[in-house]
């Protein structure tokens, strides 16, 4: 059967190559689609454009004649998967016209020749009891904290002072622009988003409950522990604590965002079961669900937990998601100030795009949509209609 016949659409596929589940046959179709734009429909040797904006419509017309006959238009707006191929075409023609006639200033970004901003890493400190701050290796996957020392997760060492630390208290944090992986001492693994922190009491592992209080955001896989209570086995609870709210979990995996500029607590539940608690309420979730806790009332409502934990996969990820909360993520993984111009755009935006990638990248996805545009100021991004 040709496969045309089989009326495959480009987004769609784009979007399960995304999620690890396209066919080889859909990812055969898609690389047949990106190899049709032959260097011979884009020789701009040829051409005597005078202006980038001619060279643009011109690029779209072609990229869009190829898209009509695997697509049908969509208004969601979402970050356009498709615009993965066909942006990689516009960037090599605009090279290739800025080169030739020196407007280099001209690219795609206002202000290319400044200093490109860079995406966030793999950084974090660790701060003793004793007031002594550590910087944690930029080249270590993580730092696993066990019962007799500290190390990174690969098993190398960390030179610290060893009476001031593991029975007492301690905090792990990422700034702006970090991320970072905790061992617990009980084999809880832990993954900071940036501008997180989490703080362990003393004795952690040893206490009836295992407690510790998070800032920001983190996810979870809670190791079970027994634990016996008058000479009966129980799972030893592994309580959260944010302000006044808090986590209660036996074993499980989830996701818990609580940032100092955000009024509610988002937990949002992968597998197990936990118990959300604000004040006098409290309530369970069951995988697939979150939990919103803010003023002692909690709404609980079925999520994408894929979209949830796309930052620990390292990727920005959403679905109908205004603009004022994407930047917020934005705003923190790359360390800039984010401004309004002008009314903030309504639309809800939608799909996903590699934390990798420098911001500039990030940011011309999102104005690929149409819906917002950005200009970007040192470390400042402006956010216009």
């Amino acid at each position: 059967m040709d496969q045309r016949e089989k009326n495959y659409s480009i987004p769609e596929i784009a979007y399960k190559w995304q999620k690890g589940t396209a066919t080889p046959e859909e990812k055969a179709f898609y690389e047949q689609w990106y190899a049709s734009f032959n260097d011979e429909e884009l020789d701009l040797r040829k051409t005597d454009y005078t202006s980038f904006n001619a060279l643009e419509k011109s690029l779209y017309s072609k990229i869009n004649g190829r898209m009509e006959d695997e697509m049908q238009p969509v208004r969601s707006r979402p970050f356009p998967f498709w615009f993965a191929s066909a942006a990689a075409i516009l960037v090599l023609a605009f090279g290739f016209l800025a080169y030739q006639s020196g407007w280099i200033s001209m690219l795609i970004y206002p202000d290319k020749t400044k200093t490109e901003i860079l995406p966030g890493m793999n950084t974090a400190t660790l701060k003793l009891s004793n007031g002594k701050v550590l910087q944690l290796s930029k080249n270590k996957l993580g730092l696993k904290i066990n019962s007799a020392d500290l190390e990174y997760i690969d098993g190398s060492g960390i030179v610290f002072d060893k009476t001031s630390a593991l029975t007492k208290e301690m905090e792990i944090k990422t700034p702006n622009g970090g991320t970072y992986q905790v061992e617990l001492p009980d084999g809880t693994k832990v993954w900071l988003n940036a501008s997180s922190s989490i703080l362990l009491p003393a004795n952690f592992s040893s206490n009836f409950e295992r407690r510790l209080k998070l800032q920001g955001e983190a996810y979870f896989e809670v190791a079970k522990v027994n634990t016996s209570v008058n000479g009966v086995q129980k799972r030893k609870p592994f309580i959260i604590t944010v302000n006044n709210k808090s986590i209660e979990v036996l074993g499980t995996h989830f996701n818990v965002r609580a940032y100092h500029s955000e009024p509610s607590l988002k937990a949002t539940l992968l597998e197990g079961s936990v118990r959300v608690v604000d004040g006098n309420t409290a309530k369970k979730i069951i995988p697939g669900e979150q939990a919103t806790a803010v003023n002692g009332l909690i709404n609980i409502n079925k999520v994408d937990v894929e979209d949830v934990i796309a930052w620990k996969n390292g990727n920005f990820q959403f679905t109908n998601e205004g603009i004022e909360r994407i930047m917020e993520d934005i705003a923190r993984w790359y360390n800039v100030e984010v401004v309004y111009s002008g009314p903030v755009t309504k639309e809800s935006f939608g799909g996903a795009i590699s934390r990798s990638k420098p911001l500039q990248d990030v940011l011309s996805s999102l104005e690929e949509t149409g819906g917002v545009h950005f200009k970007i100021e040192g470390r400042r991004v402006i956010v216009m209609p």
